[in-house]
Order: structure tokens, then C-alpha cells, then sequence
């Protein structure tokens, strides 16, 4: 199960599948994303407050207040006076944060029609029947709003069933391409109103019906709100408390809703809303975000300030005026993004700084799917990025898209009032990341885990551990590629293994294999195969190793020098067992060329191995090794890459199987050897013996062959063969145009 859920193809599919659904819950918006949303606009608004002005102010019916001139509500006549003294101070318009249902129970009328009913109050309520006389207290009110000119009244939506019908002051004009944005806004059935009397003298009339989200902060004002039919439907739409105000301060008698039916780019629903030279954006439910500018205390003015003409009327003049309570007991608080408990008419006040400002947040619909593009974008970038890059760098690349998308987002909130949600998108991606990133290592640990189980008991560990960190490098299949490849064999193996039984045979295998493939490993080189008493080895595959040629003549020289003490062991160990002592003698072989290397088999076995002609010859170069006289041969190439050694040229070959002659060459010793006075000297008569032996000048190069093999004594049999060349050249010279190639009968 494990593999299969690390398999490339599968982690994609589960990670685009995991993006798909997170992306659908983005577009989706439940409410926990909606909520995680708003919290996020909230701190926007904490970080970057509008700044504060001073257009609206708040008449405010506080406890002060309220302990001057007794409980609310008040009688009619005291909020009449209040509205002639403001009216006095010249303020733009007048707005009531509170609604007047009912008639004013202090007033004369109902004082007479509705008497206490006792045997004390029979005297007296004659005497009440002369107060009928006295104006009605709803009528001075009322009579106050008509001499104003710029009173506006209040209404509000009824949970409970009422039948009161609103009153329209002012007239839309549907603008855009849909003439119907009713069904866009937010409607009720019932209402509660002022009385019919006190609207009626109003200059306008505007509803206070709040709408707070999830949480009960307030985010989204509606400017508009309508009213169901019989049917369930919108038939009428009103404006806000606020925008009233609004009109009526600026003298105008219409709105303008621009709306569409349809998704253009203009967005679907209600856009804006226009009341004279003023355009309000909202979104399509016609609610307009509140851009919070904080708590202010300045805005406001007691009540009873005004009624005892305390105020200077420079703190009114030219100012939308809301008449409101902060009276705790009036019960009308609100939670606002910066404010926990504000009074509800300082949101109104709010509103209309905001239009008189152009200070406005904006959250279109379109916004919505650029989050989830750009979500979209950054995650699939990751998904197919994570397999081919390290986990740091792609966190660093999340990171920065991250912190990219979040300061974007601020910028656009500070510089342009824009609402995008970075919060989302980034945990999005993170979860993206983090899964993928497990994916990608628990795959990356089992191709290592693979890899060591395939290639850990023939290559070096060193190599192992490259190829476990970059697995990548190895492309299973097979690749051409230039490599250097050795042969080594046992001499005359057939007749050592006939003198010792079968576990002596085996230890003796093992005595020489190990340290033979240990010289191998420690120079970063591939064990191919091991055939008997032959093995087959490379270097500069499945891993690249710049210095292929050089590793391979190092693990040669080491080869001999481990022969000795293998050797030392197996005459000891000969001695005990009283058996005559069989040196083993080595025979080593190394060409460098391209060769295709590669798994390669059956789908039911297989092995890294490597093929092709470079393969042949060094195997065939291992073969002449016994018929030159000398442990180790290599190719002229081989030469050529690893020119530091002490090596001399000793033919020109054409091996069985080949046309073209392979200049070849003996190892005698690493750099150091190179540079002694006795390669120098051997290397010098070897030179000119071999020059004499080419040139066909026989005598001559005889006596140099005898003074080398004096020289080298370990090298006597390769001397031995040239005096019995030169011996039966003099009897029968080569053929006319001989350029000094030996041509093999025999593979070895």
C-alpha cells in the first residue's frame, strides 16, 4: 500500500484530487472559511484603521442625559425642542437612530382619554377634559420636522407580524444591464415605523435593520433593503437610515442602483449605489463594507448639552447629525471589527464618513476566483515541482509565494481598499507542501532503499551512498556511454582446482575474490559479474567518475599487491597442511571506450552489466596477459586518460575478433614509480628495443631485449618472447610493409 501511494503518478493524482477539493471549499465558502475570512479583514482593519473625520456627529441620549430630563422615552415636546435647537445650529440633516411606533402617552389627549380610574381622581377628571384644548405632543413633534425641512425618520424590520407598509421618500433609477435588482437584496415582510404622523412631515425615512454575520460583528451594512410581497417576493426596495441621510443633506430626490442579472465583468448582482455625485460600491446584496475607523468619543454630544444650549453651534453647523443613546439600558450596542460594544448609531455615523471620503473596502466576486486561481497555480507548481527539487528549496519557493501573496494582499487593502484573502490560499498551500514533501521522501526512501538492495553488493559504498541521495542519476534501461572496463583471471585455475577438494576450493576463491573486489569498491568501480575464477568490473557507471581511467589502473596495482599477501596466506596455510604450496598468479585487463550499460535481462532477472565491443577487447587484453609474460595489460586509451603511471608499450596487437591493431602497453607502478631512476632507465632500453625490433634491425634489438630482462627480471617472459620473435624473424622475415603488428591466433 505504501509503495503504491509513493508511486509518482499516484501522488500526483492524490495531491491534484486533495487541490480540487480544498479549491472547491474555497469557491464554496462554508461558513468556517467565510468566518476564518472576516477574522482575517478584521486584522486588516486593526493594522491599517481608516482615518477618522469629522462630517457626521452623534446627538447622544446618555445616562447624563437621561438623568437630567427623566426616563425615555421623553414626551414629544423635549425631542421637538431638541430638534429646534440643532435646527438652529444649521446641521445638514437630522436622522433619528430610533424609531417613534407609538403615540407619545404623555400627550393631553391621552392623558384625558386614559385617566387612572379611582375615586380620588373623579374631581379631577373634569378638569383633565380642558387639556383636549392643548396641542397633541405628537403634533408640535411633527410640526418641528415640517419647519426643519431636513428631518429624516426611522423604521425597522419586525420579527413578528405587524402590517405596516414603509413610506418611499426619495426614487431609484435601476441602472446596468439588469433593471430588476430586487431580487439581489436582503427583504423582509415586516416592519416596524414611525408613526405615519411624524413621517409624513419627514424629509426622508430610512431603515436601521441591521446585518451582522456569524459571529454578531457588524462588516456589512445594507444600503437597501426591501419588502416582501403577499407572494414571498420583493416589490419595494428602501433605502438605509444613512443614505437618507445623505440624500437629504445633499438635496437630491433619486438613487441610482447600477445591477446586472448576469455574471460580466462587471460582476453579477448590485455594483453600486449613487445618490448626486456620490457612487458607493457594494457587493451584489447592495451592502457596503464597513471600513472601521475605531471608537470615538469626539463625535459625540450629549443631549442635554443641546437643550441647554451649552454647544457651540460651529460643533453642528454643516454636519449630518444621528440622534442616538448609549445608554446601556436603550440596549442598542453593537460589535464592530475594532470595537466589541459601540452604540448602534455610531455604525451610521461610520457609513457616511466613509461615502463623504471615497474611503471605501471593496470585495468583488471576481475576487474570489483570482484566489482560486492563484491558489490553484501555486500548488499544481509545487505538486509537480516536489519530485525534482529538494525540500528546502521548494519550501523557500512556498515561502516566498506566500509571503508574496500576503503582502500583496496588505498592499492592495492599503492602497486600494481591496479585500483578498491570503489566509486560505497560504494554508492551502502549506498543506500541499507539507503532504508532498512527506510523498516525495518516503518515495525518495524507498527508491534509496531500492537502489542499495540492487547495486549494495556491487559498487563501492561511497558510490551507493551518491547514488541513494540522487537516484535520479541512474537511468534504469540502459545508456551509451564511455567507461573503462577490467577482466581479471586466475592463471592456469583448471590445475590449481584439481589438486583441492571442493571447500578448499571455495575458501581459496573467496581468499582471492575479496580483497580483489575490495581494491575494486575502494576506487569507486562497479563489480559486473563474477564468472569462477574471472571477474568482470567498471568504472565511470552508474555514477560519473571523471578519473575512470586512472581509479581502474589503481585498483589494478592494488590487485597485485593484494595478490601477495593472498598469496602468503595460501603458502602458510599449504605448509600447515603439509601440500605443496600453488601461487596464484593473476592476469588483468583494461580497456576504456563506450559500451552500453544498463539493467539488463529478462522482466523476471536482471543485473546492471554493461556490452559492446570496449567489453570484448579487455577481455581479450586480459587473455594476452599469459602470453606476454605480464600480470596486468592495457589499451593505448586507457593510456592516454591515465598518463602519470609507470606503464611501457609492448606490442601492437590485433586480437581475435578485431582488424584493427590496439597498441598496448604493461603496468608497472602508480606516479611515484613513474619518476624513479629504474623506470627511467628500463623505460629508455625498453624504448629503444622496441624502435629496433620495428625497424627490423634484429642483432640490435635482441641484445637490448637481453640487457631489459636483465634490467627487469620480473619481466623476463615478456623479454624471452621477443628474443624468439626476433629468432624466427631472422629465419623468416615478415612480409614487405610490416609495420610491427602481432596478430593473435587464439583469445588468449
Amino acid at each position: 500500500m505504501l509503495r503504491l501511494l509513493t508511486h509518482r503518478r499516484i501522488q500526483v493524482f492524490l495531491l491534484l484530487l486533495l487541490l480540487g477539493a480544498a479549491l472547491f471549499l474555497q469557491r464554496d465558502e462554508p461558513p468556517w472559511i467565510e468566518q476564518l475570512r472576516y477574522l482575517t479583514f478584521d486584522q486588516y482593519n486593526k493594522i491599517m484603521k481608516r482615518t477618522p473625520e469629522n462630517d457626521a456627529i452623534i446627538i447622544d441620549i446618555d445616562e447624563d442625559s437621561l438623568a437630567k430630563y427623566g426616563q425615555w422615552p421623553w414626551p414629544r415636546t423635549k425631542v421637538a425642542e431638541l430638534v429646534k435647537d440643532l435646527q438652529s445650529m444649521s446641521p445638514k440633516a437630522i436622522a433619528f437612530d430610533i424609531v417613534f411606533a407609538e403615540q407619545d402617552r404623555t400627550s393631553p389627549s391621552v392623558i384625558v382619554n386614559h385617566p387612572a380610574q379611582t375615586p380620588e381622581m373623579i374631581p379631577v377628571i373634569q378638569k383633565l377634559r380642558e387639556l383636549k384644548k392643548l396641542p397633541d405632543n405628537d403634533e408640535i413633534f411633527a410640526r418641528e420636522i415640517a419647519d426643519a425641512g431636513d428631518v429624516v425618520t426611522a423604521f425597522v424590520a419586525a420579527s413578528q407580524k405587524t402590517g405596516q407598509v414603509p413610506v418611499l421618500k426619495a426614487g431609484f433609477l435601476n441602472m446596468g444591464e439588469d433593471y430588476d435588482p430586487l431580487k439581489f437584496i436582503e427583504s423582509h415582510k415586516d416592519f416596524s415605523l414611525t408613526l405615519p404622523a411624524l413621517t409624513d412631515k419627514a424629509a426622508g425615512s430610512g431603515s436601521f435593520t441591521e446585518a451582522p454575520e456569524g459571529d454578531g460583528v457588524i462588516r456589512r451594512v445594507p444600503l437597501l433593503i426591501g419588502r416582501n410581497g403577499m407572494d414571498g417576493k420583493t416589490v419595494q426596495m428602501y433605502p438605509s437610515l444613512a443614505m437618507e441621510a445623505l440624500r437629504v443633506a445633499l438635496g437630491r430626490s433619486v438613487y441610482k442602483v447600477e445591477s446586472y442579472g448576469k455574471l460580466t465583468t462587471h460582476g453579477l448582482g448590485i455594483q453600486s449605489i449613487s445618490v448626486g455625485d456620490y457612487k458607493i460600491p457594494t457587493d451584489q446584496g447592495g451592502k457596503m463594507w464597513l471600513y472601521d475607523a475605531g471608537h470615538r468619543s469626539d463625535l459625540y454630544v450629549p443631549a442635554w448639552k443641546i437643550l441647554d444650549h451649552s454647544v457651540s453651534p460651529e460643533k453642528i453647523k454643516g454636519k449630518i447629525v444621528f440622534i442616538g443613546t448609549s445608554s446601556i439600558g436603550l440596549l442598542d450596542l453593537r460589535s464592530s471589527p475594532l470595537s466589541l460594544n459601540i452604540p448602534g448609531v455610531e455604525i451610521h455615523a461610520e457609513i457616511i464618513q466613509q461615502i463623504l471620503h471615497g474611503k471605501f473596502l471593496r470585495r468583488s466576486d471576481s475576487f474570489g476566483d483570482m484566489e482560486v486561481i492563484f491558489t490553484g497555480l501555486i500548488c499544481i507548481c509545487i505538486i509537480f515541482l516536489a519530485p525534482f527539487i529538494g525540500a528546502g528549496t521548494l519550501a523557500l519557493i512556498a515561502t516566498v509565494l506566500i509571503g508574496t501573496g500576503t503582502v500583496g494582499a496588505l498592499y492592495a487593502y492599503q492602497r486600494f481598499g481591496l479585500l483578498l484573502d491570503p489566509v486560505y490560499p497560504s494554508l492551502t498551500i502549506i498543506i500541499i507542501f507539507i503532504l508532498s514533501s512527506i510523498l516525495t521522501n518516503l518515495r525518495s526512501e524507498m527508491e534509496r532503499r531500492t537502489v542499495k538492495t540492487a547495486f549494495g553488493h556491487y559498487i563501492s559504498p561511497t558510490l551507493m551512498e551518491e547514488l541513494a541521495k540522487n537516484p535520479d542519476k541512474l537511468k534504469l534501461g540502459g545508456e551509451v556511454r564511455e567507461i573503462s572496463v577490467m577482466f581479471t583471471d586466475i592463471r592456469n585455475f583448471t590445475t590449481i582446482s584439481e589438486t583441492m577438494d571442493p571447500a578448499e576450493l571455495i575458501k581459496m576463491m573467496n581468499d582471492f575474490l575479496t580483497p580483489m573486489t575490495s581494491c575494486v569498491l575502494d576506487n569507486r568501480g562497479t563489480i559486473d559479474k563474477y564468472m569462477g575464477d574471472a571477474m568482470m568490473a567498471f568504472w565511470n557507471a552508474p555514477l560519473d567518475d571523471a578519473e575512470h581511467a586512472t581509479h581502474a589502473c589503481t585498483a589494478a596495482l592494488q590487485m597485485l599487491a593484494a595478490l601477495k599477501v593472498v598469496n602468503m596466506g595460501l603458502r602458510d596455510q599449504a605448509e600447515k597442511n603439509q601440500k605443496p604450496f600453488k601461487e596464484l598468479k593473476a592476469g588483468i585487463g583494461i580497456h576504456t571506450g563506450r559500451a552500453s550499460v544498463g539493467n539488463m535481462g529478462s522482466k523476471q532477472r536482471f543485473a546492471y552489466s554493461a556490452l559492446g565491443d570496449t567489453v570484448n577487447l579487455a577481455s581479450r587484453l586480459e587473455g594476452q596477459t599469459k602470453g606476454y609474460g605480464i600480470s596486468v595489460m592495457i589499451s593505448e586509451e586507457v593510456r592516454k586518460q591515465a598518463p602519470s603511471f609507470a606503464a611501457l608499450e609492448i606490442d601492437l596487437l590485433t586480437v581475435k575478433g578485431r582488424k584493427e591493431p590496439e597498441r598496448i602497453y604493461t603496468l608497472l607502478g602508480d606516479d611515484d614509480f613513474a619518476g624513479s631512476p629504474g623506470f627511467q632507465e628500463i623505460s629508455s632500453v625498453h624504448g629503444r628495443m622496441l624502435a629496433a625490433y620495428r625497424a627490423q634491425r634484429w642483432d640490435e634489438a635482441l641484445a637490448l631485449a637481453e640487457d631489459c630482462q636483465t634490467l627487469r627480471p620480473e619481466l623476463a617472459g615478456l623479454y624471452a618472447l621477443y628474443c624468439q620473435r626476433i629468432a624466427d624473424f631472422k629465419t623468416t622475415p615478415p612480409a614487405a610493409g610490416w609495420q610491427g603488428v602481432w596478430v593473435a591466433k587464439e583469445k588468449s
